[in-house]
């Protein structure tokens, strides 16, 4: 009878998961949940089966992938590892069965298809065994890297059920017919396990959320959290998809077991009913940087009751401005708040639209419209606050207006930023764009496909100069902008 390891999901995350990748196997975003104990336990070691996932750019240089995994102490360092890249230069030998003797997880990907295939001969040395799993699926995220979820891998863990260790993985890829050669290797990655234990709960009613970490060692724990909503509600961490809540928050916990520190926030209402996934970035000596993923449930308040089908916000004259929505379905809907926001993040009402619906409740499409008066010769934002009758609320999407006179090019600002975040707004209402964002080196940091919205704002940026890439797909014109991240 299978039982479960210890109560909650089990995760645990890439040290640099939250860094930009520096060659085409970088994995981030890892995580290995859902471990379950199973048959009959041998001192020293616990079997288990878990679901496993991670992100890679998505390219042709990843024909196949592997992955192996050891405890830090049995390590063999293969690759010659020095910070996450090996010693050699060009193509590396992968190792063979004798030089994974020690290693509890080993895992092969067909990735040459349409869909990947979980292989189950190690094509490097096929006398050699890799671990079995039931399932993998791949999906191409916003940002265009591939998103691999693998189910069911069963491995043999190197310690007693629940004992802490750190893992050390190796990642590497190969463009070879059989690979037989690593072009590309992601090395000596390090992951906490059962260090501590994150356990909380998000409340929708008040847009907060509050947790314990625990420490499960007899060793201070210090480290740092970041706090995610799961957009797509499939338990996963993915970058590309998933919204930081929260940035970076320091702590310590003394010896345990059993000792505890807090950990609480805002929820942005734009989250509501959204579970959240803690990364808990750790300082243990001679792993620092390892790091774990918990989930903390939602309330789940249930739906809210209206569903917008559009929003937009245009300049109709040099002294108004013209709002429209519509909505799919209400259910006791009280009505709309119109917000707008002329600068310094300060938003005030100006105006209260009824619900059209008879008793707030509606199966059809209804249009709303408002005209502001508004003269702003500089960029307005506008965004409305649908009220429930029970007093609860959800925002639209933010929309940006130019001021009368302003240019009629593409706009990024505030330039620079000290926030991490700029507001973006295209030039042509009508076209759909491909946005691509990039850092001094070139690397991709973030890119959307097919917008349609007049706006895109970009969040969570990091110190430093980015470049903005827009291609107009219709006219084919690409535009470059230049934003600049500063500290507070």
């Amino acid at each position: 009878m299978k039982t479960v390891l210890r109560t909650g999901l089990f995760m645990v995350l890439l040290a640099t998961a939250f860094t930009p990748a520096k060659a085409q196997c970088d994995a981030s975003s890892i995580l290995i949940q859902n471990i379950t104990q199973v048959g009959t336990q041998t001192p020293g070691s616990c079997r288990v089966t878990f679901d496993l996932s991670f992100e890679m750019a998505n390219n042709n240089g990843n024909k196949f992938i592997f992955l192996h995994g050891w405890a830090r102490e049995s390590y063999p360092d293969f690759f010659d590892c020095v910070d996450g890249s090996p010693g050699g230069n060009g193509a590396i030998r992968p190792p063979e069965g004798d030089d994974l003797t020690a290693a509890f997880v080993n895992i092969g990907i067909d990735n040459s298809g349409a869909t990947p295939v979980l292989l189950t001969t190690y094509t490097p040395d096929p006398g050699f065994t890799l671990s079995t799993a039931s399932t993998i699926t791949r999906t191409v995220l916003p940002n265009g890297n591939a998103f691999f979820v693998i189910t069911g891998v069963t491995a043999t863990l190197p310690v007693d059920c629940g004992e802490a260790f750190v893992i050390a993985f190796d990642f590497w890829s190969s463009q070879a017919a059989q690979a037989q050669s690593a072009q590309c290797v992601n090395c000596n990655v390090l992951y906490a396990v059962n260090y501590i234990a994150v356990t909380g709960l998000a409340n929708c009613f008040n847009l907060t959320f509050s947790g314990v970490i625990t420490n499960n060692s007899d060793t201070t724990i210090s480290g740092y959290t970041l706090v995610y909503a799961d957009v797509n509600n499939d338990g996963f961490l993915a970058e590309g998809v998933d919204v930081l809540v929260q940035d970076t928050t320091q702590f310590t916990i003394a010896p345990g077991p059993g000792t505890t520190a807090a950990i609480a926030g805002v929820i942005n209402p734009l989250y509501i009913n959204m579970d959240l996934l803690v990364v808990t970035s750790l300082n243990l000596e001679g792993s620092e940087g390892a790091a774990q993923v918990d989930e903390v449930l939602s309330t789940q308040c249930g739906g809210l009751p209206v569903t917008f089908k559009m929003f937009t916000a245009n300049r109709s004259s040099r002294t108004s401005v013209q709002l429209k929505w519509e909505t799919a379905s209400e259910i006791d809907n009280k009505g709309f708040s119109i917000q707008r926001n002329m600068g310094g993040n300060v938003w005030e009402e100006v105006a209260f639209i009824n619900s059209q619906a008879t008793d707030g409740n509606s199966s059809t499409t209804l249009t709303y419209t408002f005209s502001d008066a508004n003269s702003n010769r500089g960029m307005s934002q506008y965004r409305i606050k649908q009220v429930d009758r029970d007093g609860r609320f959800k925002f639209s999407e933010i929309r940006s207006v130019r001021g009368d006179g302003q240019s009629n090019g593409i706009v990024v600002y505030p330039v620079p930023t000290t926030n991490g975040r700029v507001n973006v707004v295209f030039d042509d209402m009508d076209a759909t764009r491909d946005v691509l964002l990039s850092d001094m080196n070139g690397r991709v940091i973030k890119q959307w496909k097919g917008i349609t919205n007049n706006t895109l704002q970009v969040e969570n940026l990091k110190q430093g100069v980015y470049t903005l890439r827009i291609h107009n797909l219709q006219s084919g014109e690409v535009v470059a902008k230049k934003i600049i991240v500063t500290n507070n």
